[in-house]
């Protein structure tokens, strides 16, 4: 029979004993951990400044974590109050230009406001031509202010790996893995989803996709999903007044995931939270945040979030 020798033995057993095993705190040193939807509009075009095409920043203590850089997510940052020299990662899901075109700008502005560090880029098949042309582009003025202003060479500090399907980086505070998803007109393997996983929570990120099962198991008891989402109704709409009718909406559903197969696999993956971003369309006057609400909560009857650029997500309600 155990003897116990103090009261603070049988006060530390006790308390031994209600944590259940295979329940892991966060570590001690385990910094903050922040996500701010940056831009959450779906598709390249500028229909206002209200929205802008898509972005994320994962914050974890002082280090950035930049998901996807469509345009203005150097703008979004500014406004969010994050250095851009606090620039740690890039994760993109894919390469269609609403999810890239401000990576050039990200590099090039991280640099002039002071990065010095190194970077870790990580992206679909090519994401390093996408890089080294960025350093084209700019070659005469990264020459110049490494001449004239003694700034380190951005070339030097960004590091690019193409990834596959599984784990593509961890730290002792960041694990991240990536999964392979359908997005016509891209090939398989130039398409991803990522699962987050620091401080205790885990943040799915869908990229583009149309309706793919596998993401619920990918997402499984995931803290916060944030899915992309297409409202059916609104696209035909918008193809009526572009002028292109059933070929464009057509081409713009298959891309994407219906409303209600987002609460789909959110009530398949058991999801805590739902964030919807990347809205198709994302200016139709007649589908307010409530139709949207209403679209999703059919199947999923959790917490849903409709995002806006700007906004942090709470990770611990």
């Amino acid at each position: 029979m155990l003897r116990l020798r103090s009261p603070l033995a049988a006060t530390l057993l006790f308390i031994a004993i209600l944590i259940p095993f295979g329940v892991a705190a966060a570590p001690a040193d385990q910094a903050p951990v922040r996500l701010i939807l940056l831009g959450t509009k779906g598709g390249p075009s500028i229909l206002s400044d209200q929205r802008l095409p898509q972005s994320t920043a994962l914050m974890i203590g002082d280090d950035l974590y930049l998901l996807d850089a469509g345009y203005g997510a150097s703008l979004r940052l500014v406004q969010a109050g994050i250095p851009l020299a606090r620039l740690k990662g890039v994760f993109i899901t894919h390469l269609h230009s609403d999810h890239v075109l401000d990576y050039p700008s990200v590099l090039m502005n991280g640099w002039a406001s002071g990065l010095k560090h190194s970077v870790r880029v990580f992206g679909p098949p090519g994401t390093q031509a996408m890089t080294d042309n960025t350093w084209k582009t700019f070659q005469v003025d990264i020459g110049l202010r490494i001449d004239d202003e003694g700034k380190p060479d951005p070339r030097q500090l960004i590091t690019v790996k193409e990834i596959g399907e599984g784990v593509v980086y961890r730290d002792k505070q960041l694990t991240v893995s990536a999964l392979r998803v359908p997005h016509p007109p891209f090939k398989d393997g130039q398409a991803f989803a990522y699962k987050f996983e620091t401080g205790g929570k885990t943040i799915v990120l869908s990229g583009d996709l149309n309706y793919f099962p596998p993401l619920a198991e990918f997402a499984k008891g995931a803290d916060v999903l944030i899915n992309e989402v297409v409202h059916v109704e609104a696209v035909e709409r918008l193809a009526k007044r572009i002028g292109n009718g059933s070929t464009l909406a057509k081409a713009i559903i298959s891309h994407h995931v219906t409303a209600g197969n987002v609460g789909r696999i959110a009530r398949e993956a058991g999801v805590k939270k739902l964030v919807l971003s990347h809205f198709v369309p994302a200016d139709d006057p007649l589908v307010t945040d409530d139709v949207w609400r209403q679209a999703v909560g059919d199947q999923y009857q959790g917490p849903i979030v409709v995002g806006r650029d700007g906004m942090e997500i709470k990770l611990d309600d």
